[in-house]
């Protein structure tokens, strides 16, 4: 039987994979305006601020649901599946941020800390001091 870690490896392996194949095809849907799925994460940063995390999530996954494309609003989701304590998932949102990020160097140092952070508290069964203390802030 195959150990958590290399579970969670081959999970993460497949969602990138799955993301890289999806890509081309979200070139060809035609452009949307961002204004709702910003307003739609401004929403889900107070939410958060405000400890409601499950509704928090639904929105954040309504704002993917306008731009699935969207690398903050995919991280922002990521720290919050981390914080309920959903690793798996964290560490897949992180990757698929990271297809997306571009130049935005930052971002993708912060994915890159929360796949880590992931990996911690899976390991411990702890979340990490860092992320406990990191918000979602609007872009």
């Amino acid at each position: 039987m195959p150990s958590k870690r290399m579970l969670s490896a081959l999970t993460l392996l497949f969602s990138v994979a799955v993301c890289s194949l999806s890509l081309a095809g979200e070139h060809r849907a035609p452009a949307r305006s961002n204004t709702a799925s910003t307003l739609l994460i401004e929403t889900a940063s107070r939410q958060y601020a405000e400890g409601r995390l499950d509704q928090a999530a639904a929105t954040l996954e309504r704002a993917l649901q306008i731009q699935p494309s969207n690398p903050a609003t995919l991280h922002y989701l990521g720290v919050l599946r981390l914080e309920q304590g959903q690793y798996d998932q964290a560490e897949v949102l992180a990757a698929r941020s990271n297809l997306r990020v571009g130049r935005n160097v930052a971002l993708r140092n912060r994915n890159l800390q929360l796949i880590q952070a992931a990996n911690k508290a899976r390991a411990s069964g702890k979340l990490p001091r860092a992320m406990k203390a990191s918000a979602i802030q609007s872009h």
